[in-house]
């Protein structure tokens, strides 16, 4: 069984979800498919006569209007398909919706999986969901943003410090012939460590290369709240016009901070973006945005159903699979967008 409820983001156009008794109720009748058709998968033979388990495993991510999160669960999908392995994937509308992210695993912690794959917005919020889960016999595994929960078995995705200090570091390097030049960084949520960390090694490679940062900005992921908070840091700056650089840790803050700018008139102002996803990247590849650092979340996706076989299987893993972040620019922008499109379009099953 693979069941979602994810909005997809195609061109800029979204679908519309229904509202959130609709989706609890929708997960709960798969619960109960779910655990009627739980039993003992039928073993796969690897190579050299191995006999491979093939657990069932639950993914929970972060929202649904981030196109990011669909290529998980594109990625998640498309290997389970490969290797045999069952999937259930939910998730919340908003990446803020901390609670609705909670009850989501409380939910999934009562399907009859075997492996829980979360990416936690808030991990205090989440880690009694996750004792229980855990106590359960479940292996817990975090994606994309990392955990401290003593029961969590490993980690997949980006080294979020490293990546963001080369963010800042690339970033710096576009101001270095002003030295009165100032950044600006946007953020997500409080409480998510993902964001934390990137606001962290955003500062540090940033102040490595001389540019001191005038704010830092909790736009929580959300284009229209980025646009606004830009909004009101260019009218302060109107004078002075010291902003010259502004860093987000998520596209989507880009894309409102960009749209800020314009209106504003101010071509001075150099943006460098996270993540790398469709809309930041077309907007890097006609020169708007200057750069994204882009993570691998489909690459993400597949390696958190290979390590959740191997872990299963009492196989040999290491604490952590670090995917890697590719520069975007105008130069590569192009043929980035073609490769997600492909990638979005294992989640369309075309």
């Amino acid at each position: 069984i693979s069941y979602y409820y994810f909005m997809h983001r195609k061109g800029g156009s979204r679908m519309k979800t229904g509202k959130k008794w609709i989706r609890m109720t929708c997960l709960l009748l798969c619960t109960a498919l779910f655990c009627c058709s739980c039993g003992a998968t039928d073993p796969i033979v690897g190579s050299g006569g191995t006999q491979i388990n093939m657990p069932y495993i639950g993914i929970v991510l972060k929202s649904t209007d981030n196109p990011y999160f669909a290529l998980i669960k594109a990625g998640a999908e498309y290997e389970a398909d490969q290797i045999g392995a069952q999937v259930v994937i939910a998730a919340p509308d908003k990446e803020d919706n901390v609670k609705e992210q909670e009850e989501l695993i409380e939910s999934m912690s009562k399907l009859s999986v075997d492996v829980m794959i979360v990416s936690p917005s808030n991990e205090k919020s989440i880690t009694e969901q996750l004792k229980k889960a855990k106590n359960k016999g479940k292996y817990i595994l975090a994606v994309d943003t990392s955990s401290d929960f003593d029961g969590c078995d490993g980690y997949i995705g980006t080294d979020q410090y490293d990546a963001a200090r080369k963010q800042g570091t690339y970033a710096a390097k576009l101001v270095a012939e002003d030295e009165d030049a100032k950044a600006v960084i946007l953020r997500g949520a409080d409480g998510d460590k993902t964001h934390m960390l990137r606001e962290y090694g955003l500062e540090d490679g940033l102040r490595a290369g001389g540019v001191s940062v005038a704010s830092v900005e909790y736009g929580d992921c959300q284009e229209d709240k980025a646009e606004d908070i830009m909004e009101d840091l260019l009218e302060k700056d109107k004078k002075t016009k010291e902003i010259r650089l502004v860093c987000t840790t998520s596209d989507s803050m880009a894309v409102g901070a960009q749209r800020a700018i314009a209106e504003s008139g101010r071509d001075d102002i150099h943006i460098v973006s996270f993540d790398g996803m469709i809309d930041a990247s077309e907007l890097v590849r006609v020169g708007e945005i200057d750069a994204a650092f882009a993570q691998e979340p489909f690459e993400m996706g597949k390696q958190c159903v290979d390590y959740a076989v191997k872990l299963y299987n009492g196989e040999s893993t290491g604490e952590s699979v670090h995917t890697d972040v590719e520069l975007i620019t105008a130069d590569n922008a192009e043929a980035h967008i073609s490769e997600l499109q492909r990638e979005l379009d294992h989640w369309d099953g075309k």
